[in-house]
């Protein structure tokens, strides 16, 4: 069962909007391991893709811009899409590693763990920061600004779906 979950949680993790494609996701990861061997990983790719999809569906609604904006945007967004796929993956792994070892985590594994993860959300951070500086630039600071409150909402929204979908770490036994 908190396998499972972790597998789910994987799932939901890359874009960033869950919801939109949980039900879709639910019936294919619960068919997953946490060992993912390559058909299970080429679903979870399918998975992500189709969420990305939709996250780009919602930020273009959000954003509301006019053609001229629209493609200037659009062409920094794939590149920080491309960006941010990459930090996900190293999330991914993460979240895979804790996972193979969730039944019997020693401390040294924990704190490794904990660590990938904060360097994840500083690289995040820094992945942000650094689109707003490009977007303001190519476009003004107030879209700027809007990408980067969408995007946090995105973001955050994933964040809470993983979260309490991965099992808490194991009390020490004594």
């Amino acid at each position: 069962m908190k396998k499972t979950m972790i597998v789910v949680a994987l799932a939901f993790f890359a874009a960033g909007l869950p919801a939109m494609a949980q039900a879709q996701a639910q019936g294919s990861a619960q068919k997953a391991a946490p060992s993912l061997d390559a058909s299970e990983h080429d679903q979870l790719a399918m998975m992500r893709a189709s969420i990305r999809i939709n996250k780009r569906d919602f930020i273009k609604d959000a954003m509301d811009l006019d053609d001229a904006e629209g493609k200037k945007f659009w062409s920094l967004y794939h590149q920080y899409e491309a960006e941010l796929i990459k930090l996900n993956d190293i999330r991914q792994d993460t979240i895979e590693d804790y996972a193979k070892n969730i039944d019997d985590i020693s401390d040294a594994k924990a704190d490794e763990l904990v660590k990938k993860s904060f360097e994840y959300r500083k690289a995040r951070t820094n992945l942000l920061e650094k689109y707003y500086g490009k977007v303001a630039k190519t476009l003004s600071k107030r879209i700027a600004a809007r990408f980067i409150q969408v995007e946090n909402v995105l973001l955050s929204a994933g964040d809470v779906t993983i979260g309490t979908s991965i099992p808490m770490m194991p009390k020490v036994k004594e």
